[in-house]
């Protein structure tokens, strides 16, 4: 078994002395019986005891140490984790809360208090390959990227911590050192082409494209707030209900660019 590495300490030790609800809504085997068992409760003292044994004694050697780095997740990030929740079909069988309300198929364990529950480096083996954790259940094996588990797994991370503190990259050094004639560069090599050389909608990909690529030159960027635009360039068009056309630049400008970049964009594109 796993328990050592699965679960938080905490909330095993609340679970434990019968302060947690259960996690399947139909009872564990809900293809032999929908009523669900009621677990032993322990006294806070033989709890810390189990969660001890667990932490000696139920560790799992295929657990490492996670490739998220959940210190440097983005709201925007948790945003698109939901959305891949969503299209991944997981609301099927795990449900989580929206608007204080219970939503999912009640199939398999509830997820809408995921992190205050699991480990991190836990979810990122799991996700890898339930299978190997879960063999002949329902769970399966979604064809993601890494950059995709990322946002779903980080996502799972917030779920149900009320005091959840998301990473701001514009509140960073790079943004802080910013020089918009490095971002004049940036730019140039990655913005002209549908924007034009002056901001004007005019790049040479710009005749193809439909709706057109943003007019540089008539809008106030001076005034768009960092957050908006970073998400923007980041993440692309799609991710601020803009085109599509728009790439997601996140993993071809590194932040330092991207910090340069705005600082050019809204330096130079006063709406005047």
């Amino acid at each position: 078994m796993w328990a050592g590495n699965k679960y938080q300490r905490d909330w095993l030790v609340r679970w434990l002395t019968g302060k947690e609800e259960n996690l399947y809504p139909n009872g564990y085997r809900w293809d032999i019986s929908r009523s669900q068992i009621e677990h032993p409760v322990l006294s806070k003292s033989v709890a810390n005891k189990v969660a001890n044994y667990f932490e000696k004694y139920f560790l799992d050697s295929r657990v490492k140490k996670s490739f998220v780095d959940i210190s440097t997740f983005t709201e925007m990030e948790a945003s698109l984790g939901e959305q891949i929740y969503r299209e991944y079909s997981c609301l099927g069988c795990h449900q989580i809360k929206e608007d204080g309300k219970n939503i999912g198929g009640p199939i398999s364990v509830n997820l809408y208090d995921a992190g205050n529950r699991y480990n991190l480096d836990w979810w990122s083996r799991f996700a890898e390959n339930p299978q190997d954790f879960t063999p002949h259940s329902g769970e399966y094996l979604a064809d993601i990227s890494a950059r995709k588990a990322r946002h779903i797994i980080g996502y799972l991370m917030t779920l149900g911590v009320e005091d959840f503190k998301y990473y701001e990259p514009w509140n960073t050094k790079p943004f802080k050192q910013a020089n918009a004639q490095r971002g004049a560069i940036v730019y140039k090599e990655y913005c002209v082409q549908c924007h034009g050389p002056k901001g004007k909608g005019d790049g040479p990909g710009a005749t193809g494209l439909d709706p057109k690529p943003a007019v540089h030159a008539e809008l106030p960027l001076s005034d768009y707030p960092d957050d908006y635009l970073y998400n923007l360039i980041y993440y692309g068009g799609k991710s601020a209900g803009k085109s599509s056309n728009m790439p997601d630049w996140g993993m071809t400008i590194s932040t330092k660019d991207i910090a340069d970049l705005i600082a050019y964009l809204k330096t130079t594109f006063k709406g005047e």
